[in-house]
């Protein structure tokens, strides 16, 4: 699964989705996230990019480096926080910083922790675990696309039906529900490789054009 763009499109277009893994609540996750703009950076002189960066609109606040980790790599956290540092030495030194690390599962982490376990304990380095997140019941709807990577399956359409009616009813700004659909629609495509673009839209109730990317984008230009 190509999981990298579909986290970076969800965080992108959901980046209240950091601090609700964090543990915020929904409110106070939505509230944070107002305080930092998203970016994908990569860095000058280096062949470092991050999966993404938070960064704060105002001084006082941390910045967030992000990496979603879906395949092993034992240099995983040198990688993150060698992007880190190297932020901080092109920018501003003294900023604070948290680095958090998104794994699909547990087995999938580094093992030889031990130049990293003082940030670790610190909380400066956070590991997360996508199969050990704990469903919960009022997840905000990023929260609950990220929770769609680990479906099965059986559990897969069930799963995408129940967003797709979520971000119906929720998401009132049309270009950001359109781009919700539609990634609650690739992640589907890529988990049920054997059924049809078609057949994933009628499944899913996604057959009305007026709810896709293209009818949005043909739309505004019209506009034009």
């Amino acid at each position: 699964m190509l999981t990298d763009p579909i986290c970076y499109r969800l965080f992108e277009r959901r980046p209240d989705t950091l601090f609700a893994l964090l543990g915020m609540s929904a409110a106070a996750a939505l509230e944070m996230a107002a305080h930092y703009d998203f970016h994908a950076l990569e860095f000058k002189a280096t062949a470092h990019r991050c999966d993404g960066v938070f960064l704060p609109k105002e001084p006082g606040l941390p910045v967030y480096f992000l990496e979603t980790q879906f395949y092993p790599l034992p240099s995983v956290y040198a990688d993150v926080l060698a992007k880190a540092f190297t932020y901080l030495k092109q920018n501003d030194p003294s900023q604070s910083f948290h680095a958090v690390v998104l794994f699909a599962n547990r087995k999938l982490a580094p093992t030889g922790v031990k130049p990293y376990q003082a940030l670790l304990d610190a909380g400066i380095l956070r590991a997360f675990y996508l199969d050990e997140m704990p469903d919960l019941k009022d997840a905000p709807l990023g929260l609950a696309i990220l929770y769609l990577l680990r479906e099965k399956d059986e559990g897969a359409a069930p799963a995408a039906r129940a967003l797709v009616a979520r971000a119906k009813s929720e998401i009132r700004d049309d270009s950001l529900r359109a781009d919700l659909l539609e990634l609650i629609k690739t992640v589907v495509i890529q988990t049920l490789p054997r059924l049809g673009r078609e057949e994933i839209e009628a499944m899913l109730q996604l057959h009305d054009i007026r709810e896709t990317r293209v009818f949005q984008e043909g739309r505004e230009e019209g506009r034009q």
